[in-house]
Protein backbone atom coordinates (compact mmCIF):
# COMPACT_ATOMS: atom_id res chain seq x y z
CA UNK A 1 0.00 0.00 0.00
CA UNK A 2 1.04 3.73 -0.66
CA UNK A 3 0.45 6.82 0.21
CA UNK A 4 0.67 9.94 -1.93
CA UNK A 5 0.55 13.48 -1.70
CA UNK A 6 1.36 16.31 -3.33
CA UNK A 7 3.24 19.44 -2.38
CA UNK A 8 4.11 22.88 -3.53
CA UNK A 9 7.05 25.30 -3.04
CA UNK A 10 6.75 28.66 -3.89
CA UNK A 11 9.87 29.47 -5.68
CA UNK A 12 12.31 32.61 -6.15
CA UNK A 13 11.37 34.08 -9.40
CA UNK A 14 15.13 35.15 -10.51
CA UNK A 15 15.86 31.64 -9.31
CA UNK A 16 14.27 29.01 -11.38
CA UNK A 17 16.73 28.55 -14.31
CA UNK A 18 19.21 27.11 -10.93
CA UNK A 19 15.87 25.13 -10.39
CA UNK A 20 15.94 23.90 -13.48
CA UNK A 21 19.92 23.08 -13.46
CA UNK A 22 19.78 21.39 -9.93
CA UNK A 23 17.13 18.91 -10.86
CA UNK A 24 19.46 18.13 -14.27
CA UNK A 25 22.23 17.40 -12.37
CA UNK A 26 20.47 15.08 -10.27
CA UNK A 27 20.10 12.56 -12.67
CA UNK A 28 23.68 11.84 -12.72
CA UNK A 29 22.98 10.98 -9.04
CA UNK A 30 20.09 8.57 -9.59
CA UNK A 31 21.42 5.86 -8.64
CA UNK A 32 22.51 7.64 -4.76
CA UNK A 33 18.97 9.45 -4.89
CA UNK A 34 17.20 6.20 -5.54
CA UNK A 35 18.95 4.55 -2.39
CA UNK A 36 18.03 7.35 -0.17
CA UNK A 37 14.41 7.11 -1.12
CA UNK A 38 14.54 3.24 -0.42
CA UNK A 39 16.14 3.67 2.78
CA UNK A 40 13.55 6.06 4.02
CA UNK A 41 10.61 3.33 2.32
CA UNK A 42 9.89 6.23 -0.12
CA UNK A 43 8.50 4.57 -3.56
CA UNK A 44 9.39 7.20 -5.28
CA UNK A 45 9.44 11.27 -5.81
CA UNK A 46 8.52 13.34 -8.91
CA UNK A 47 8.83 17.21 -9.76
CA UNK A 48 7.43 19.63 -11.69
CA UNK A 49 8.43 23.18 -12.20
CA UNK A 50 4.99 25.95 -12.55
CA UNK A 51 6.57 28.44 -13.94
CA UNK A 52 3.86 30.81 -14.35
CA UNK A 53 3.52 31.02 -9.69
CA UNK A 54 6.34 30.15 -9.90
CA UNK A 55 6.50 26.99 -7.72
CA UNK A 56 7.86 23.17 -7.65
CA UNK A 57 5.69 21.11 -7.40
CA UNK A 58 6.70 17.36 -5.83
CA UNK A 59 4.84 13.92 -5.66
CA UNK A 60 5.85 12.22 -2.89
CA UNK A 61 4.77 8.09 -3.14
CA UNK A 62 5.50 7.00 0.23
CA UNK A 63 5.49 3.30 1.15
CA UNK A 64 3.55 2.62 4.69
CA UNK A 65 6.43 2.27 6.59
CA UNK A 66 7.53 5.62 5.04
CA UNK A 67 9.69 7.97 7.74
CA UNK A 68 11.27 11.42 7.12
CA UNK A 69 13.77 10.85 9.44
CA UNK A 70 16.36 7.71 8.78
CA UNK A 71 18.57 6.81 11.34
CA UNK A 72 22.39 9.18 9.78
CA UNK A 73 24.68 5.70 10.87
CA UNK A 74 22.85 4.27 7.37
CA UNK A 75 23.69 6.85 5.04
CA UNK A 76 27.04 6.34 3.40
CA UNK A 77 29.09 9.40 2.50
CA UNK A 78 27.62 9.86 -0.79
CA UNK A 79 24.08 9.49 1.04
CA UNK A 80 24.86 12.47 3.81
CA UNK A 81 26.45 14.79 0.42
CA UNK A 82 23.21 14.34 -1.35
CA UNK A 83 21.05 15.09 1.26
CA UNK A 84 22.77 17.84 2.63
CA UNK A 85 23.32 19.34 -1.32
CA UNK A 86 19.72 18.81 -1.47
CA UNK A 87 17.91 20.65 1.12
CA UNK A 88 20.39 23.39 0.86
CA UNK A 89 19.54 24.22 -2.27
CA UNK A 90 16.10 24.28 -1.97
CA UNK A 91 16.60 26.84 1.16
CA UNK A 92 18.34 29.16 -1.26
CA UNK A 93 15.30 28.76 -4.26
CA UNK A 94 12.97 29.45 -2.04
CA UNK A 95 10.76 32.05 -2.38
CA UNK A 96 11.87 34.57 0.15
CA UNK A 97 8.63 35.04 2.59
CA UNK A 98 8.43 30.84 2.45
CA UNK A 99 8.74 29.37 5.61
CA UNK A 100 10.37 25.81 5.54
CA UNK A 101 8.89 23.26 6.34
CA UNK A 102 5.96 25.00 7.61
CA UNK A 103 5.09 27.12 4.77
CA UNK A 104 5.53 23.85 2.47
CA UNK A 105 1.89 23.58 1.07
CA UNK A 106 0.27 20.18 0.63
CA UNK A 107 -2.91 19.43 -1.34
CA UNK A 108 -5.37 17.72 0.00
CA UNK A 109 -6.22 14.81 -1.73
CA UNK A 110 -9.36 13.79 -3.07
CA UNK A 111 -8.82 10.34 -5.50
CA UNK A 112 -6.14 8.18 -6.31
CA UNK A 113 -6.05 4.79 -7.84
CA UNK A 114 -3.29 2.76 -9.02
CA UNK A 115 -3.43 -0.51 -10.99
CA UNK A 116 0.65 -1.71 -10.19
CA UNK A 117 -0.81 -4.88 -8.55
CA UNK A 118 -2.56 -5.88 -11.52
CA UNK A 119 0.12 -5.07 -14.07
CA UNK A 120 1.80 -8.33 -15.19
CA UNK A 121 5.77 -8.41 -15.91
Amino acid sequence: MTNKRLFKIPLDPERIGAVREHLAELEDRRETFERGLALGKMNAETAWLDETEPALCCLHEEHDDYSADVEAGKLDDQLQELSADHHAFFRTVAAPDHDRPEGLVEFERLFSVSARDRIGP
